[in-house]
C-alpha cells in the first residue's frame, strides 16, 4: 500500500508543477477575466496527467524493480534515476540535429534552427527544456521517496506497552492495578503441602 502511493505521488507532483507553471502563463498571457484559461489548463493537466502516468509505469517501476533487486535503493539513486527518467527521453525526442538540412525554426520571432543546424538561442532552449524535465523527475523522485522510506504504523514500537516475564500484551495500566498476592490470600486445598486434613 505504501508503495502504491509513492508511485501514485511520483505522477502527482510533476503534473501539479507543470500544471501551476502552465497557469501562470496563462494568466501573463491573456486577461485574468478570460474563461477559456481554465479550459486550457484543464485539458493541459489532462495531458500531463497522461504522461506522467505513462511515465511512470513504463519507466519508473521498472528502474524501480532493478534498484530493488540490486539492492541499490537509496536517497541518491532514486534522485538520479528520477533526472535520468525525466531528461533523457526529452533529450532524445527534441535533439536539434535529428532534423534534415535546410530545416528552419524560429520562436517568438527568435531564429533557433537554421538550415538544420541549432543557433545558440536555440542550443539554450534545448538545454532548458532538458533541465525542466529532469527537474520534473527530481521532484517525482523525492515524492516517491518521502512516501517510500517512511516505516510502516505497524512497525512503530508502542511506548505504552512493556514487557513483563514474557507477556507483552500486559500494559501498564493493567499492571498497576494488578492484584499483589500474599501467602494468606492462597486458598489451601486438601491434598496440598500444608494442610494438614485427610483426603475424603
Amino acid at each position: 500500500m505504501k508503495t502504491t502511493l509513492a508511485f501514485l505521488a511520483a505522477i502527482l507532483v510533476p503534473v501539479g508543477l507543470m500544471t501551476g507553471w502552465y497557469l501562470w502563463d496563462q494568466f501573463a498571457t491573456f486577461k485574468p477575466n478570460d474563461p477559456y484559461i481554465w479550459v486550457r489548463t484543464r485539458n493541459f493537466f489532462c495531458l500531463c496527467a497522461l504522461i506522467s502516468a505513462a511515465y511512470v509505469l513504463v519507466l519508473g517501476i521498472p528502474t524501480y524493480v532493478l534498484l530493488r533487486w540490486r539492492n541499490a535503493v537509496r536517497w541518491w539513486s532514486t534522485i538520479a534515476s528520477g533526472f535520468a527518467l525525466g531528461a533523457f527521453p526529452v533529450a532524445v525526442v527534441s535533439w536539434p540535429l535529428r532534423f534534415s538540412r535546410g530545416a528552419s525554426a524560429t520562436i517568438d520571432g527568435i531564429p533557433t534552427l537554421v538550415n538544420g543546424i541549432p543557433t545558440f538561442a536555440g542550443g539554450l532552449q534545448y538545454l532548458e527544456l532538458v533541465a525542466f524535465m529532469g527537474a520534473c523527475g527530481v521532484a517525482s523522485a523525492a515524492a516517491f521517496w518521502l512516501i517510500a522510506r517512511r516505516p510502516n504504523s505497524s512497525s512503530k514500537r508502542d511506548g505504552d506497552f512493556l514487557r513483563f516475564s514474557g507477556h507483552p500484551e500486559l500494559s501498564l495500566q493493567e499492571c498497576s492495578h494488578a492484584q499483589t498476592w500474599s501467602a494468606h490470600d492462597v486458598p489451601i486445598y486438601p491434598g496440598i503441602q500444608g494442610d494438614s486434613r485427610p483426603f475424603k
